[in-house]
C-alpha cells in the first residue's frame, strides 16, 4: 500500500530531472519530476530523438515510437513499464483510438495502468502524446 499526503512534509523529496538525451537538454521542462517514489514523466511524442523527426508512418508506428521513448526515460531512472500506474493518451484524431490501442496493448499486458484518452491538437504535427506516472517500489 502506498500512502500519499498533500501536507507539506519536511521529508518530501522533490527532484527535477533534465533529459538524458542531448537533443532535449535545452527544453524548458523536466523529463521527470520525482516526488519521493513517484515519477511524473513529461508527455512523449513519436519523435526519434536521434534524427529529430516524428515517425511519419501512421498512428501505429508513432504509438510504438512514443512508448519506446517512454521506456527509455523510465529505464534511465531504473524503472520499467510495469512501474507505470497512470497514462494520459492524447490523440490528434480520436478516430485513431482503435489503431493506437492495438499497439498500446502489446506493451501493457499484465499490469494495466489507469488511463485517460482524449483528442487535442498536438505540437510538431504529432498524432499522439502519452504522459505517464510511475511508482518505484
Amino acid at each position: 500500500m502506498i500512502h500519499l499526503s498533500c501536507k507539506n512534509d519536511a521529508d518530501t523529496v522533490i527532484k527535477h530531472h533534465k533529459s538524458h538525451k542531448k537533443s532535449r537538454k535545452n527544453v524548458p521542462f523536466s523529463d521527470i519530476v520525482q516526488v519521493n517514489n513517484l515519477y511524473f514523466l513529461t508527455g512523449q511524442i513519436g519523435k526519434n530523438h536521434t534524427t529529430g523527426k516524428i515517425f511519419d508512418s501512421g498512428i501505429k508506428a508513432e504509438t510504438r515510437q512514443t512508448i519506446k521513448n517512454i521506456k527509455a526515460v523510465l529505464q534511465h531512472h531504473n524503472l520499467t513499464l510495469k512501474n507505470v500506474v497512470k497514462c494520459v493518451v492524447i490523440l490528434s484524431d480520436i478516430k485513431d483510438f482503435s489503431k493506437m490501442n492495438i499497439i498500446y496493448r502489446t506493451y501493457f499486458k499484465d499490469t494495466l495502468p489507469a488511463r485517460k484518452t482524449f483528442a487535442a491538437k498536438l505540437v510538431a504535427g504529432a498524432k499522439i502524446e502519452i504522459e505517464v506516472v510511475a511508482v518505484k517500489k
